[in-house]
């Protein structure tokens, strides 16, 4: 049975998750995007005033060119590249662009809807089948993202992939870091969890007791 947290601490302990954390986090959101960009044309903006060799000019990219072989995204963005690499040419007269773009979508409809609706059972423990599903989209978009840095050769005249051992060994971080940001992620779970149980299963604040000044009100006449 859920708890009412009402009953468990002061209104003055409380707010409203909508929209106070919202906007809480839109905010967040804002202001590191604004440093973001502000690192983004920091280099432009100190040549304007005079500082000199902040900027790295290169040859403007071609549009009508074919992407050169090796460009490949950070290492955040492997998962989705190799997703739409996936993809076919075209599908039911839509380019394979599109579909993955267009296939993406349930899967952030799924994880926004996600609060909503494990909510509603937030004071059970989750069963093995929540577990297998967890674990299985995160080795998942692991293996996307290791597909998705695997490097590619041209031998005689052919794309092929790098041998294994050669891409660990260029490519040790992307291996280590995936690694241990599943670790930490199991972690943040289990030690989330324990909190949650242990305000759950926490008894009740007891009520103050009457304050001696004022007299019992099944002793008054």
């Amino acid at each position: 049975m859920a708890v009412d947290y009402k009953k468990q601490y002061r209104p003055d302990q409380l707010e409203p998750f909508w929209p106070n954390e919202i906007i809480k986090m839109t905010v967040v959101v804002l202001c590191t995007l604004a440093v973001i960009m502000l690192l983004a044309t920091l280099p432009v903006l100190l040549e304007m005033v005079g500082f000199t060799g902040a900027t790295h000019v290169e040859e403007p990219a071609n549009p009508q060119g074919a992407t050169p072989m090796g460009i490949k995204p950070e290492w955040y963005f492997l998962a989705v590249y190799q997703h739409l690499r996936l993809m076919p040419t075209e599908l039911f007269g839509i380019s394979g662009k599109t579909l993955g773009v267009l296939s993406q979508g349930p899967a952030v409809l799924v994880i926004l809807l996600l609060p909503f609706w494990y909510r509603r059972g937030a004071h059970r423990r989750p069963g093995w089948m929540y577990r297998l599903a967890v674990t299985a989209v995160m080795f998942v978009l692991l293996g996307l993202t290791v597909w998705g840095g695997w490097p590619e050769q041209v031998v005689d005249g052919h794309e092929h992939l790098a041998p294994l051992g050669e891409y660990i060994r260029e490519h040790t971080f992307l291996f280590v870091m995936p690694a241990v940001a599943i670790v930490i992620f199991y972690i943040m779970i289990a030690h989330e969890r324990k909190a949650i149980r242990r305000i759950l299963d926490a008894p009740p604040p007891e009520s103050p007791p009457d304050s001696p000044d004022q007299p019992d009100k099944e002793s008054q006449p």
